[in-house]
């Protein structure tokens, strides 16, 4: 993916499913489907989201058995059951799908599925559920529903947009192009009073007029989601000196011998307690925007996937955390129970060994949850512009920070009049 190469990663995810295992066969489907989606095969992703839509509504209302199972291990024997931010964009994804394949109509469908999953989400907690509901994915829906001509819809769908965005937890700004979207519909329905309420709070909105141009509008999957990795805190006492490791954002090459090192650690000490809890670390992208070359029009971050990830995942680090301590301390008075009677039934020199043998056990048993849906972007960005209709080769730059070009990609794109053409990239930048 670094490579923007996504027909080998498409080919590898393929081919591994087997290492994904049965208890991630949902995570499986949702990279093949996304990988497809980024290599342009928007029939086969749209049949790997749906085989993944179907375990998302399997696992939505399972039994808290596995659960239970997990405070004697850990998360990850339980199966992956997926995250409702991951349903809503499941649904966006095959929209797009549907969009690019030119059938519109099927892409409505996607986007009325992401709204009746708002609903239940919002239904099904009292509408206290921390996820709810999503700024960009009304604002896109509203895109979508407009593409197809349901200008009431797309009202709507702005509306809501523009009441999300401030509450969304990925913290994205609310799009200056989303209110100039709002301003448009409510002219395009003849809701005069409406508009000019709206002009009067928000100065900047324009009224658009194609005047027989076409629309392009190009969404850009920026960088690579976070990686969820772990990190732990493991306590050793042994003739009162206290053995403190915290092994905070470990490498990939390190994890295998700092487990080695723990076990041991925890092998050698009389007493050891070790505590595993989740982190996403983000990869290098030095892009932050796009534009094209000799266009005026300049790209803006729709969606901050990496933080909305982090955001989730840090409002439910308390019960993370609480279900964490509270195995590995029971998992030590346990052991602690069992060597103690080892010791007074066998002898001092064998309650030796079995304490170190369960210390070693629980050292290696204690992991924390890291799995993620890894084929996502970090961020999104788009851009909307007016062109005549015709061919067009364009010139992609993308910038840092600072406004450097980055890099350069070439795009080919036919612009029909008083249309709208969705043209997706990718990008990366080290």
């Amino acid at each position: 993916m670094e490579k923007e190469d996504f027909g080998q990663a498409l080919s590898l995810a393929e081919k591994s499913q087997n290492t994904y295992g049965n208890k991630n066969i949902l995570l499986y489907h949702l990279d093949v489907g996304m990988l497809a989606h980024l290599n342009g095969n928007y029939e086969e992703s749209n049949t790997e989201f749906e085989q993944a839509k179907q375990l998302y509504s399997e696992n939505y209302t399972k039994s808290v058995s596995a659960g239970l199972f997990s405070l004697f291990t850990n998360d990850n024997v339980i199966p992956y059951y997926g995250l409702p931010y991951e349903m809503a964009y499941m649904n966006i994804f095959c929209s797009l799908n549907y969009i690019m394949l030119g059938k519109i109509n099927e892409s409505v469908v996607e986007a009325r599925q992401a709204d009746n999953l708002f609903k239940k989400l919002v239904a099904d907690s009292s509408g206290k559920a921390f996820y709810q509901d999503d700024g960009f994915v009304r604002y896109l829906m509203g895109l979508i529903y407009e593409n197809a001509g349901y200008i009431n819809d797309a009202l709507i769908s702005y509306k809501l947009a523009l009441k999300a965005y401030p509450r969304t937890i990925s913290k994205t700004p609310v799009p200056k192009d989303l209110i100039n979207s709002l301003y448009n519909a409510y002219l395009s329905l003849s809701m005069f009073n409406e508009a000019k309420a709206f002009k009067d709070e928000y100065p900047f909105v324009c009224r658009k007029n194609l005047n027989s141009k076409g629309e392009l509008i190009i969404i850009d999957y920026n960088g690579i989601a976070p990686k969820k990795t772990d990190y732990f805190i493991q306590m050793s006492f042994d003739k009162a000196w206290l053995y403190y490791i915290n092994a905070d954002m470990i490498q990939e090459d390190q994890e295998e011998a700092q487990q080695i090192a723990s076990a041991t650690i925890a092998g050698l000490s009389k007493d050891t307690i070790k505590f595993a809890f989740p982190k996403y670390v983000r990869i290098s992208n030095s892009i932050t925007s796009f534009a094209i070359k000799d266009n005026p029009s300049k790209s803006f971050l729709a969606q901050d996937m990496a933080t909305m990830m982090e955001s989730y995942l840090s409002h439910y680090n308390t019960t993370i955390y609480a279900r964490t301590i509270a195995r590995a301390v029971g998992r030590y008075v346990i052991a602690k129970q069992i060597t103690n009677n080892v010791e007074k039934k066998s002898g001092e020199q064998t309650g030796i060994i079995a304490n170190a043998l369960f210390n070693v056990a629980n050292s290696l048993i204690e992991k924390a949850d890291t799995r993620s849906w890894r084929s996502l972007p970090e961020n999104i960005n788009i851009l909307r512009t007016t062109m005549e209709p015709g061919n067009h080769n364009l010139t992609i730059e993308f910038y840092d920070a600072n406004s450097n070009i980055v890099k350069t990609k070439n795009i080919q794109t036919n612009i029909i009049s008083n249309k709208k053409t969705f043209v997706i990239i990718n990008s990366i930048g080290k």
